[in-house]
């Protein structure tokens, strides 16, 4: 029962705790340097080159911005996750390898 109790606390925090993830990543420099790259970018498109100042350049080059710092920051998380996860494999397979018999030496080393 307390499992289960757990497994619904952390399955309800994880959306509160990714969108926050996610907040912080689109505030790193490779982010904010997409984001500014998207935005000149859509300001510099044929239609908006005679007035890239005007209101619907600057909404289009923000919303672009916007876009492009989202997918920064998912693109950031995944590899970061990932990156956990590879570790997390290397740390159970070197616990898996280790023999009883080796580690029973070794605690029984330590003070």
């Amino acid at each position: 029962m307390l499992a289960f109790a757990a497994l619904q606390a952390v399955e309800q925090a994880l959306p509160k705790y990714r969108s926050s993830a996610l907040r912080q990543l689109g505030r790193t420099e490779a982010a904010e340097a997409e984001a500014r790259r998207a935005y000149k970018t859509e300001q510099g498109r044929r239609w908006f080159k005679h007035n890239p100042n005007g209101a619907d350049a600057v909404a289009a080059a923000t919303k672009a911005a916007d876009t492009a710092r989202k997918r920064t920051a998912q693109y950031l998380m995944a590899t970061r996750l990932e990156q956990l996860r590879e570790q997390a494999a290397v740390r159970t397979e070197s616990a898996a390898v280790a023999l009883w018999t080796d580690r029973l030496s070794e605690l029984a080393a330590r003070p």
